[in-house]
């Protein structure tokens, strides 16, 4: 149990190296890079070892066909999320340039306070929200009192939510993947050989 377990973190852990730079990469929001990062290796493992276990069957041709189905599913389905997770992240954050020229992106909320609204009133000039928080709170840190608190929470679990299913869908794809090919590269192999031993006993 515990070999199969450090078998399934290595699968995983390569699955991440090979793609998790640019996963981590994209669309990533600073101040929550540690759930992302976190959410995703629990959700990966956990995936990857439910999809082994529901694979460890005899294939037959409907189940082969069934796989194919769940392939296109999980496709699809990762695509739209994609597509959904990039929606929030356009319309639930804003990007804060510091002192360095540095940019880092934070969550924001949808309803401004009363506070930030009389700002803005007495502020015209102001167009985005980044320049809202530098010339009115100072800081990033200050976002609470931009937002209210309510709709904050909301566009957090927005993108945390659609970041999980989107690890979910993508380590369900290339896991069934990685199972159906190293099934058929296995079984290839095994023949191969036999086909080479035999060859090698007649010459004998």
């Amino acid at each position: 149990m515990i070999k199969l377990l450090q078998y399934r973190a290595a699968l995983v852990t390569v699955m991440f190296g090979l793609f998790g730079g640019a996963i981590s990469n994209f669309l990533v929001i600073e101040e929550y890079s540690w759930i992302y990062f976190g959410l995703a290796s629990i959700l990966g493992l956990t995936v990857n070892l439910l999809v082994s276990f529901l694979l460890k069957s005899r294939w037959s041709k409907g189940i082969k066909n069934n796989i194919k189905m769940v392939c296109i599913f999980l496709f699809t389905a990762m695509v739209v999320n994609l597509y959904m997770h990039t929606k929030f992240f356009l319309e639930r954050t804003f990007a804060y340039r510091d002192f360095n020229n540095e940019v880092t992106y934070y969550v924001k909320g949808t309803e401004y306070t009363s506070l930030a609204k009389a700002f803005k009133l007495a502020n015209p000039q102001i167009e985005s929200d980044a320049d809202l928080i530098m010339e009115g709170f100072g800081s990033p840190l200050e976002k609470g009192k931009v937002w209210t608190e309510a709709s904050i929470i909301e566009s957090w679990l927005k993108l945390i939510s659609s970041y999980a299913l989107f690890i979910i869908f993508f380590v369900a794809l290339i896991s069934i993947l990685i199972e159906v090919l190293m099934g058929q590269y296995g079984k290839t192999t095994a023949k191969s050989m036999e086909i080479i031993s035999g060859k090698s006993t007649d010459e004998g």
